[in-house]
């Protein structure tokens, strides 16, 4: 018997240190972080140091056909945010599952010289872990907890040429940024530029400064330029150097402004109900990575309507987030574990041994609404959310109750501005 109770306290021991490294939470160190505010240096800095894009790490993705997975019906049946005035009675018929019966459409963004349009970009990368049973059964060096960011910026997109092939030079110039890194539930940087105290920090640096990429119709990104100037005067040891830096990063300037929805997309024309796909790979750090296929479908072609917080429909609205309430057309996407190798040959993400003894739970959804009288995005949104429950191998054998739930979660949103 005490050689088994000294068994089962090993195991125990080996699963807590294996979940806390993994996690990365546990005892914090003596030194505490502190929030870095305008013109002031951090006075601590923890080893988790929190960087723009962190949290949640992705490998670049690659588009192109793939085998459609036997679960597509399930994966394209979701249910839609967005009304349509096609649904209104005496409209165009719809099947079933509720796609209208409209004709084909051309899914592509236009441009036109001159054209000003103000756009805003949130997206959010976190990781969280939290302990699961009696308190009594707790160790006493877990800390629950959440480390991550959210990036919201706001730019105007100018379009200063268009080629003879639809492929637009765009001058993007920062009019806003909110930032906030937390490690561990503490708070280590809070930027805001409209806040006045702010204005000190090198993040402020970058209001009104401008790069130019070139975008095509489907809304790939095939060049960037005018960056170097911008990352040369983000150089410096401060925390919100380093977060200004990955701001500008090149992959981090394509998830800005590519429209995987379009790029993804193979035929010139599309029909409600119609479906396509993409391959993505999400690396979650020391839990190991993912790969899913992007099933989307044109689900709604018609004027768009939509409706308040009370959910009574709004006369003459339009889609939340952009100024226009005419012709738009809705794709929805979900997606489901795949393991089709990407395009680029990216290796697979590697899997956790710890995840392997877990109930994993995901959910990876998105929606495009795309303004067809403009050829501009309305909104495009993807959140991707792992979860895995970990159980202490010792409470098998003790019978209380002790486990760890561990949450990645990614959100990216670009919108409109009115």
């Amino acid at each position: 018997m005490a050689v088994a109770g000294r068994r089962t306290r090993v195991v125990a021991g080996i699963f807590i240190c294996g979940m806390l490294a993994v996690a990365g939470c546990g005892t914090q160190p003596a030194r505490a972080p502190a929030v870095e505010k305008a013109g002031g240096a951090l006075q601590a800095e923890p080893q988790d140091r929190e960087v723009a894009g962190g949290g949640v790490h992705s490998t670049p993705y690659t588009t192109g056909r793939v085998p459609v997975a036997a679960s597509r019906s399930e994966a394209s049946s979701g249910d839609p945010t967005l009304q349509t005035a096609d649904s209104a009675p005496g409209a165009a018929q719809e099947t079933p599952d509720g796609v209208t019966t409209n004709g084909a459409v051309e899914l592509a963004l236009r441009f036109v010289p001159g054209q000003a349009t103000v756009y805003r970009v949130t997206t959010e990368h976190h990781k969280s872990v939290e302990w699961r049973g009696s308190m009594a059964a707790k160790p006493a060096q877990f800390t629950d907890g959440r480390t991550g960011n959210r990036v919201e910026l706001t730019f105007e997109q100018r379009v200063r040429e268009v080629g003879e092939d639809g492929v637009a030079v765009l001058e993007v110039t920062i009019q806003g940024l909110k930032y906030v890194g937390e490690v561990v539930n503490k708070v280590v940087l809070d930027f805001e530029s409209a806040r006045p105290e702010d204005a000190g920090s090198p993040l402020a640096a970058l209001i009104g400064k401008s790069y130019r990429v070139q975008m095509s119709p489907r809304g790939q990104v095939r060049a960037i330029s005018g960056i170097e100037p911008l990352r040369r005067a983000m150089q410096g040891g401060l925390p919100a150097h380093r977060v200004a830096q990955r701001l500008l990063g090149e992959e981090e300037i394509r998830n800005r402004h590519e429209v995987t929805a379009l790029s993804a997309l193979r035929e010139s024309s599309v029909r409600p109900g119609q479906t396509w796909s993409s391959i993505r790979s999400f690396s979650f750090a020391d839990l190991g990575g993912k790969t899913y296929e992007r099933i989307y479908t044109l689900r709604n072609v018609g004027c768009a309507v939509h409706t308040d917080s009370q959910d009574q429909e709004i006369a003459g609205g339009g889609v939340p987030g952009t100024p226009y309430a005419g012709r738009v057309a809705v794709v929805e996407m979900k997606a489901i574990p795949s393991v089709a190798p990407a395009e680029d040959h990216t290796p697979r993400p590697a899997v956790n041994p710890f995840t392997r003894m877990s109930d994993n739970t995901d959910r990876y959804v998105g929606r495009l609404v795309l303004d067809l009288d403009h050829g501009q995005v309305g909104e495009y949104c993807e959140e991707m959310q792992n979860e895995w429950i970990i159980v202490d191998p010792a409470a098998l054998q003790t019978g209380e109750p002790a486990a760890i739930k561990m949450t990645a979660r990614q959100r990216h949103r670009l919108e409109r501005v009115p």
